[in-house]
């Protein structure tokens, strides 16, 4: 019974771990336009409706993300050749730089909360948070949403930021 109680309580712990994150992010960033970048820098050009449909998003608000992100310069469009109803979305270099400025800021406030961790506490938090993400790719998605493949954002292992020792995926 205690063993059920824990696990019940890791799982309530870590989804007011994502939560508390989520909102102390979504104050400073419109996450949904973090994603949509991140999903453009992993997939090379793509077509909005594949953004959409990699993220869950309607038709409307994936343009309504795509123009404001046009309008401050992080991508551009360009005619789908395969096409012409439609049009290929492609990162520019601002694009590029507001994921780098974005990861950044997010280690950094990140850092700043686990500053007076123990090293040895970062370590063991590492090895579990992986092992967890681990085990939930093993798991599979149970929402009814195609499984991603690695255990790091596919934006991140995109733009070749790999772990030592991991593969660059995708």
């Amino acid at each position: 019974m205690s063993q059920r109680n824990d696990r019940l309580e890791l799982a309530r712990s870590v989804m007011e771990l994502i939560d508390q994150g989520h909102r102390g992010i979504s104050r400073r960033l419109d996450l949904t336009r973090v994603r949509v970048l991140g999903t453009i820098a992993a997939l090379g050009p793509v077509r909005p409706r594949t953004i959409a449909a990699e993220l869950g998003l309607t038709a409307s608000a994936t343009s309504r993300h795509l123009a404001a992100l046009e309008r401050a310069g992080h991508l551009a469009v360009e005619p789908d050749p395969e096409d012409s109803r439609t049009f290929l979305a492609r990162l520019t270099e601002e694009g590029h730089a507001e994921i780098d400025t974005t990861i950044q800021a997010g280690a950094a406030v990140f850092a700043d909360v686990i500053s007076d961790w123990p090293d040895e506490d970062v370590s063991t938090a590492l090895t579990l948070i992986t092992r967890l993400n681990q085990a939930w790719k093993q798991h599979g998605d149970t929402s009814g949403a195609k499984s991603r493949t690695g255990t790091r954002p596919r934006w991140l292992r995109a733009r070749g930021q790999v772990k030592p020792g991991e593969a660059a995926e995708d």
